[in-house]
């Protein structure tokens, strides 16, 4: 299929995981704009001169609960986050996994920064291999550690990369945060799944992989193991979401073989990504089973890219329904043309 042939009608889509609805108007790509700075723009990454994640400030950051490597110079860091969403769990807080009403509990988890590199660098697709790996691995390593605590039930893996995404800091860097109960989106993910499976008994995500082999021009790029698809509903546009070929619906059982390969599929889908979007802002979510969760059949951990290529407005925000300029069809064959070749 060519660009050409893509319609550029206005299309209603639900998500066949979440339930959630997507407006799909291309048109609105053309509206003129009035106002300075009204589209999110493209990267920047203009920072303070002292950044507290290169070596030599290691002082500006509470001690590491995860190095690599373990001796000498370290490459990837995870520390406590010194401003932290959520309270860190100590032998003095532990009476406050009770809940207080039906409804209300504590602020209290784990808030963690995952430094990605000790060299000052900003732009993704410029860190090593070996990094990629390592950061993938630390996400395991952190999400094993949690499991054993009972009280944690989810563990949020998340990096925002440009301001437009929420980053506060250039120096490239993702965040965990585990809590006791798993968050709305990745529930309404479960609950999803599960009735899919009911219905069809087979994997929702296998499903969606298996619609490139049908025909369905949705597929980016893949590898021996993963398959990169942009969804049937994305949110905005040129999402992608990565996940293993293989049924898995645990995160925590990733092999560092398996994270190399990830890691290098990660950085080429990066690369294409700027070169269709034109740099943009991004966050990249990991959706997993929860903590201590069994092998479930329903469910298939991934990994979700979603650039910030526009404003959330008034109507995303009352009615939690998206609108997207850019059908996933014609974002799969513009990322697939950019994908680096190497």
């Amino acid at each position: 299929m060519q660009l050409s042939d893509l319609p550029e009608q206005s299309e209603f889509r639900m998500d066949v995981v979440s339930g959630g609805w997507v407006v799909f108007a291309p048109e609105r790509a053309r509206r003129p704009l009035g106002l300075s700075h009204v589209k999110p723009h493209a990267r920047e990454n203009v920072e303070r001169a002292v950044c507290p994640f290169c070596p030599g400030m290691e002082h500006d950051t509470p001690e590491p609960v995860y190095l690599y490597p373990a001796e000498g110079p370290w490459q990837v860091r995870v520390c406590p986050n010194k401003f932290p969403a959520v309270r860190p769990i100590t032998p003095q807080t532990r009476g406050l996994t009770q809940r207080l009403t039906a409804n209300l509990l504590p602020g209290f988890g784990v808030h963690e920064v995952v430094i990605e590199g000790a060299k000052h660098e900003a732009d993704p697709t410029a860190l090593s291999d070996e990094i990629y790996q390592q950061t993938l691995i630390a996400y395991r390593e952190r999400i094993k550690f949690f499991a054993a605590d009972r009280r944690l039930d989810y563990v949020s893996v998340f990096k925002n990369v440009g301001a437009e995404a929420g980053a506060s800091m250039a120096h490239l860097h993702s965040q965990m945060i585990a809590t006791p109960f798993v968050p709305n989106t990745v529930r309404d993910e479960l609950s999803g799944a599960e009735n899919f499976y009911g219905l069809m008994s087979r994997c929702v995500f296998c499903d969606l992989m298996r619609a490139h082999s049908d025909g369905v021009p949705r597929f980016v790029t893949e590898s021996a193991n993963f398959m990169v698809v942009c969804p049937f509903a994305p949110r905005f546009a040129y999402e992608m979401w990565v996940m293993p070929k293989a049924h898995s619906s645990s995160y925590e059982s990733i092999a560092d073989e398996a994270a190399m390969e990830l890691g290098r599929l990660l950085k080429r889908v990066l690369t294409a990504l700027d070169a269709a979007a034109g740099v943009p802002a991004f966050n990249y979510f990991l959706h997993t089973a929860p903590l201590r969760s069994p092998s479930l059949p329903s469910y298939h951990w991934h990994l979700e890219i979603v650039p910030r290529t526009a404003r959330a407005a008034g109507y995303e925000w009352s009615t939690g329904v998206f609108i997207n300029t850019v059908m996933p069809e014609r974002a799969a064959l513009e990322l697939q043309a950019a994908i680096p070749s190497k």
